[in-house]
């Protein structure tokens, strides 16, 4: 009788857990519908200021300096007065503002092959954390085309306990030595607003040398 008891529990911890993961999702899906019908900034806005070195968003701007990485190889804006160097590893940068729930993640590696496509990286990671039992939702994918390094990218919301997580991960191959680089630029979806057109106007500044 103990052990039956435990399993309904069990199951209905699972229903529970489940049906909070739907409400929250559901919520990041109808603010995305907001945001379409009207954005804080466009992307096209964001991106030409923050060429300029400062994106005016309306409860305060953000300064962004161009930052280079991996010996000069990767260049990018980044929000200065908002990410921190976490790492002194060689071959890995992580940039967070634990406060604000925002990172950026890179590691330089070698592709095993010059020509992997971006439909194999996706299923790979895609496949990793779905093994790991988390729930991933894709919402976009693209291109930023560059004739040394084309850069790909998908984004997807991940709920966690602490709420819904916006991931942006991407990768460029060199194609001249084979180098690698992926990311994952990601904040929480309360923040999404003003966020994902950031880290989609920095990806299009990305250089890999």
């Amino acid at each position: 009788m103990e052990n039956r008891n435990k399993i309904v529990e069990e199951i209905l911890k699972a229903r529970s857990t489940a049906e909070k993961v739907e409400e929250e999702l559901q919520k990041a899906r109808e603010k995305d519908e907001e945001l379409a019908k009207k954005p804080v900034l466009t992307l096209e806005e964001v991106t030409e200021q923050m060429g300029k070195g400062m994106v005016h968003y309306p409860d305060g701007n953000i300064r962004f300096a161009a930052v280079s990485f991996f010996g000069k190889r990767v260049a990018m804006p980044i929000p200065v007065d908002y990410l921190n160097r976490h790492t002194t590893e060689k071959e890995v940068v992580v940039l967070m503002n634990e406060v604000l729930g925002i990172s950026l993640q890179m590691q330089l590696t070698k592709s095993q092959k010059k020509n992997v496509t971006f439909e194999e990286v996706k299923r790979g990671m895609i496949g990793q954390l779905r093994a790991a039992g988390m729930y991933v939702e894709l919402i976009d994918e693209g291109t930023v085309e560059d004739s040394v390094a084309p850069l790909y990218f998908v984004t997807y919301r991940l709920p966690i306990p602490q709420g819904v997580m916006f991931h942006l991960v991407f990768y460029a191959i060199n194609r001249i030595d084979g180098s690698m680089i992926i990311g994952d630029y990601n904040c929480f979806y309360t923040d999404v607003e003003k966020w994902e057109n950031i880290m989609k106007a920095t990806i299009s500044y990305f250089t890999f040398r």
